[in-house]
């Protein structure tokens, strides 16, 4: 009997673990007939095998719940399920087709369903005839817009937010025009994210970014995610950053796509260009 129980004993622990472990970071939740979920990055939810299963999905307060399909098309999906936006009985039901579109957001993205706050339900009415997974993801909330000269979209990714404001401003004010909006001035960590952007609005403009050596000159850092410039990706453009104000004191970057595509530096209080904000979750 003792020989038993030892064997048991492990088993059910490593099962705890598991189900406990599939709560968090980019695990699969195996197809159980629902359950509590808390998204901490992102889940992969296995369709389960039952009809009449009920999933409750929650992630942090101040974010949302972005849901994809990884196999098969979500807009079919719905055939066998229906995506809640909340967690109550009576909370509305999301559809693909009523999703709005950001006017500059990537067209190549999966299609999906965003809920509107932190919690969501997922109703199984059927089961599958394939072998559905449903991807769930942590999110930030995008505007449509700033204001009337301003454009939003999903430029990067399906979870975070850029937003272009064409109303030109001194570096210092844009900064606090993103931070009034819940969102902080650009940062440009790789080329690929510098190339969206790009795609996303033209070859023409001048934006402020978050990059600044106002502290220590010399000493560039992204002040939007706190991380040095080097040894990272960097676009510098001939001869920048160059300090070459009228008494010296350019300490910010801004992209100079009108001529060459690559960066100067600039005065962060007196220079007024335009900017974009980025929210990421």
């Amino acid at each position: 009997m003792a020989c038993k129980m030892m064997k048991i004993i492990p088993i059910f622990f490593i099962l705890l673990a598991t189900l406990l472990s599939s709560s968090y970071g980019n695990a699969v939740v195996s197809p159980l007939c629902g359950g509590r979920v808390f998204v901490e990055n992102t889940i992969v939810i296995e369709a389960p095998v039952h009809e009449n299963c009920h999933w409750d999905i929650q992630t942090q307060e101040d974010r949302i719940l972005v849901i994809t399909a990884l196999n098969g098309n979500l807009k079919e999906a719905q055939e066998f399920l229906a995506i809640h936006d909340g967690s109550g009985k009576d909370s509305p039901i999301l559809l693909v087709e009523n999703q709005k579109t950001h006017e500059r957001s990537r067209k190549d993205l999966p299609q999906a369903v965003y809920t509107t706050q932190s919690t969501a339900s997922i109703r199984f009415k059927k089961a599958p005839t394939s072998n559905l997974q449903l991807k769930i993801q942590k999110a930030v909330i995008c505007p449509f817009n700033l204001g009337t000269e301003s454009q939003c979209g999903r430029v990067i990714d399906d979870v975070s937010c850029y937003c272009a404001t064409f109303t030109k401003r001194s570096q210092v004010s844009q900064r606090t025009y993103c931070y009034n909006h819940n969102m902080k001035l650009l940062s440009l960590e790789t080329y690929e994210k510098e190339q969206a952007i790009h795609v996303a609005w033209g070859y023409e403009a001048r934006f402020w970014t978050s990059l600044t050596d106002a502290i220590d000159e010399g000493t560039w850092y992204w002040e939007s995610t706190d991380t040095a410039l080097f040894p990272g990706y960097s676009n510098w453009c001939n001869r920048q950053p160059d300090d070459a104000g009228a008494f010296g004191g350019e300490d910010c970057m801004l992209t100079n796509y009108e001529t060459n595509g690559c960066w100067n530096d600039g005065d962060c209080e007196k220079d007024e260009f335009d900017a974009i904000c980025q929210a990421i979750p």
